[in-house]
């Protein structure tokens, strides 16, 4: 039987049903690969806080999933059906590779400038081929010169308000950018940005927020 410290699908699985988002063998089998190479990368870079998989799992795995349930009754329906989604500031593949594990929709770019975190996530994506995921290496202007997306998700990458102004111009019409917060934000009268979408929701004993802003196109 596995114990629960064995990070295994059919105990990453089990873990996950209770917490309730349930996952396929497959998916199961992804998420154990996942966990099980950034714990052992972990112990040779600081890739995350975490030094155990179930505090990974627990504190940092779960939010992609509730990002997926975010998207799906909240976003996606205003989106093309295969949305083109940016990452920016990709790190460890959080939320992106948990994201892409059970939601797969349109094409997702990873952006990311530090090279030791992008070989990592080139190493995820190679031994757990996602569909339609990639990892750019460099800098976030350099990636989004001449291109635009239809979703960009961001945690952490720089201040909220920065990065609105950062990426304005770089949304399709109708596109969004998903902000994963500890904090609520709000929306501002003097920003170009209008706030489409919120939610509050709870990882362990903590509140955590995502929150939707669209151009304002006058």
């Amino acid at each position: 039987m596995a114990r629960h410290d064995d990070c295994s699908p059919a105990v990453i699985k089990t873990l996950c049903e209770k917490a309730g988002f349930p996952l396929d063998a497959s998916q199961a089998s992804q998420l154990a690969g996942y966990l099980d190479l950034l714990m052992r990368w972990n112990k040779m870079m600081n890739l995350v806080g975490a030094r155990h998989w179930r505090d990974a799992l627990d504190e940092l795995i779960l939010d992609s999933f509730h990002l997926a349930a975010f998207l799906r009754s909240r976003i996606l329906p205003h989106l093309p059906g295969a949305p083109v989604t940016w990452d920016l500031g990709a790190g460890a593949g959080l939320p992106g590779i948990p994201l892409r594990i059970v939601w797969q929709d349109g094409s997702y770019w990873m952006v990311e400038s530090r090279d030791k975190r992008t070989i990592f996530l080139s190493t995820v994506l190679a031994r757990y081929p996602l569909k339609n995921t990639h990892v750019f290496r460099g800098r976030a202007e350099q990636f989004m010169e001449g291109k635009q997306a239809d979703l960009i998700v961001s945690r952490a990458f720089m201040p909220w308000k920065e990065l609105l102004s950062f990426v304005r111009g770089h949304l399709s019409e109708g596109g969004c950018i998903v902000f994963l917060t500890r904090e609520p934000l709000n929306r501002e009268n003097d920003l170009p940005w209008d706030m489409t979408a919120s939610m509050r929701y709870t990882v362990g004993n903590a509140d955590r927020y995502f929150c939707a802003f669209t151009e304002r196109r006058d």
